[in-house]
């Protein structure tokens, strides 16, 4: 949740904005609502000692403006396993690669957050295939996508907020499949911008920056030495993950989402020998010996390679 509570700020230039399309209202007052008017309490412990949160709405005239707005929501989502898988596939059958590319790069001098997610979560699930629920015989989640399962078949509702306050705030949920579905049904109605010259140069500062640091720095280590970005440490950690889900940084033996969709048995289990790894399944593994790979940069951000 500290991720999602971080500098909050989106800048909308109605100059840059594709038109004509039904979109929400990323404004910096409606905004405010959801970063300081909403929220968690820890209130307790559970007997087992699972912590107890309280949700704290904002009040109920400033909720229906940022309900409004297309930003906030009323009631949390439930959705069963099979349901989720759906709402994915369908939500990410309806943008294109080219629009997601575009869009985090329109991301990088906006600083809109809401923007960049969607890239991760495209890679994701542009290969996630159908398939009923299968539990991993070391838990209660689906062997394939990761989706948690309560023991009475039921999938636990959905924090929209929580998921919204991720999106304008941290720049994505890497690897999480409700997450994803519901930041690309949001994309969908999202304030579009075109990427200007500088968002362009700033992303090839990047590419070239990843290229060029010694072979053994890690990617933990390139998010806080990547300052040319602008924004707070976990935004720049989770542009990182970001470029890790896609495969453009290359880990050799660990391949990103590009291609094929990797069950989480394998995302899951598949961890370095590191005491704290850096993210998730792949950018774990990324050190820049592996380099850039020019293959899912052409797929994802052709504009750069």
């Amino acid at each position: 949740m500290e991720r999602s509570s971080n500098a909050l700020r989106v800048v909308v230039d109605t100059t840059r904005v594709s038109a004509d399309r039904r979109v929400y209202d990323p404004s910096p007052a409606v905004l405010r609502i959801l970063a300081r008017r909403y929220g968690h309490k820890w209130i307790g412990t559970t007997d087992r000692g699972t912590p107890i949160f309280e949700t704290i709405m904002p009040p109920p005239d400033l909720l229906a403006q940022a309900v409004a707005a297309g930003v906030m929501f009323t009631e949390p989502r439930t959705l069963d396993h099979d349901a989720w898988i759906h709402a994915a596939q369908q939500a990410v059958a309806a943008v294109t690669a080219r629009e997601v590319g575009q869009a985090f790069l329109a991301s990088l001098t906006s600083r809109r957050m809401d923007l960049r997610s969607a890239l991760a979560s495209y890679a994701l699930t542009q290969h996630l295939p159908d398939h009923t629920y299968t539990e991993r015989p070391s838990g209660v989640t689906c062997a394939v996508c990761g989706i948690l399962r309560n023991r009475d078949g039921t999938v636990d509702p959905e924090d929209l907020n929580l998921f919204s306050q991720i999106r304008f705030g941290g720049g994505g949920l890497p690897g999480n499949i409700q997450y994803a579905a519901f930041d690309l049904e949001q994309f969908a109605q999202a304030p579009r911008l075109v990427p200007t010259s500088d968002d362009l140069s700033l992303g090839q500062q990047i590419i070239d920056y990843l290229r060029q640091l010694p072979p053994k720095t890690t990617a933990a280590q390139a998010a806080r030495s990547l300052t040319i970005v602008l924004g707070t440490r976990d935004q720049r950690g989770t542009l990182m993950e970001s470029l890790g889900i896609c495969g453009i940084l290359h880990s050799p033996g660990h391949p990103g989402y590009a291609d094929a969709f990797i069950p989480d048995w394998k995302a899951d289990t598949d961890w370095p020998s590191q005491r704290f790894p850096f993210g998730g399944y792949p950018t774990w593994w990324w050190k820049a010996e592996g380099g850039i790979s020019d293959t899912a940069l052409r797929q994802f951000l052709p504009q750069l390679t």
